[in-house]
């Protein structure tokens, strides 16, 4: 937190130093809910998505300040603020519980569900080599690996269905577990969430970087898939995990000072 402070001060007193990358990126993310069983990743494999994302970033290296001398965190560090767009995960139940003819296999087999998402977030980018170098158009250095944190705000939508029927109207179709009032959320939502995550950027050309990042996403709620029963096994906050690629493009909005000694 006092780390995104000194960042927000930063650029409203030297905003006209400060220089600018916009990019794309598409990949993939995977959902953990309360489909599945929970704690067996690979009983989720199904729960995965196209994920989409338009990011900008705030560069601090060029900034004329008595702090920012020498190898600095300000040539460090990036400010991303994204807009991701994850298309829609379809969720069923996978695991050992849906094995077998008892009524309790027969409706978790049964059960289906999808969601569908908007995230809007900022993360602080932490570069593990000198950006200002990196950044150079002369510059022979073409890795700059990093780790982020932050947070994300999403708004989502999720149903449920179940192949015995309307559980709307016959809610015995649906396991014992979910029947009681509040234990299900379907329908329109939103959660913040925290990121965490890791990647690298490859300096393309003078102009453009290729970059891979790989973000885990924890949502501060139980209720993003629609899933909120009171039991041991669905008690766990929905999580994803993004892994995407994406091409970089440097802007210059401090005319031509983009190298400021």
């Amino acid at each position: 937190m006092k780390i995104l402070f000194f960042l927000v001060i930063t650029l409203s007193v030297n905003s006209q130093h400060l220089t600018h990358d916009v990019g794309f990126f598409a990949g993939t993310a995977t959902v953990q809910t309360d489909y599945g069983q929970r704690g067996n990743f690979l009983s989720s494999y199904g729960n995965s998505a196209m994920s989409f994302s338009l990011v900008y970033y705030l560069h601090f290296f060029n900034l004329d300040t008595r702090w920012n001398a020498g190898d600095d965190v300000a040539n460090h560090l990036m400010l991303k603020t994204e807009f991701n767009i994850m298309t829609k995960a379809n969720f069923q139940h996978y695991g050992a519980y849906t094995s077998g003819n008892s009524n309790l296999a027969i409706q978790l087999r049964a059960m289906k569900g999808t969601i569908s998402m908007l995230n809007f977030g900022v993360q602080a980018e932490y570069y593990f080599k000198d950006l200002r170098e990196f950044m150079f158009p002369y510059s022979e250095m073409k890795w700059n690996p990093y780790v982020s944190l932050g947070f994300k705000y999403s708004t989502y939508k999720n149903t449920l269905t179940s192949d015995l029927g309307d559980w709307r109207t016959d809610i015995t179709v649906l396991p014992t577990k979910y029947r009681v009032p509040g234990n299900l959320a379907v329908g329109n939502g939103g959660a913040f969430s925290f990121i965490l995550g890791a990647g690298t950027r490859y300096k393309l050309s003078e102009k453009f970087d290729l970059a891979a990042n790989f973000n885990w996403q924890f949502f501060f709620s139980d209720a993003v898939d629609g899933l909120q029963a009171d039991v041991l096994e669905n008690k766990n906050n929905e999580w994803l995990i993004h892994l995407q690629v994406g091409i970089i493009y440097h802007l210059n909005f401090a005319g031509g000072i983009f190298f400021k000694k």
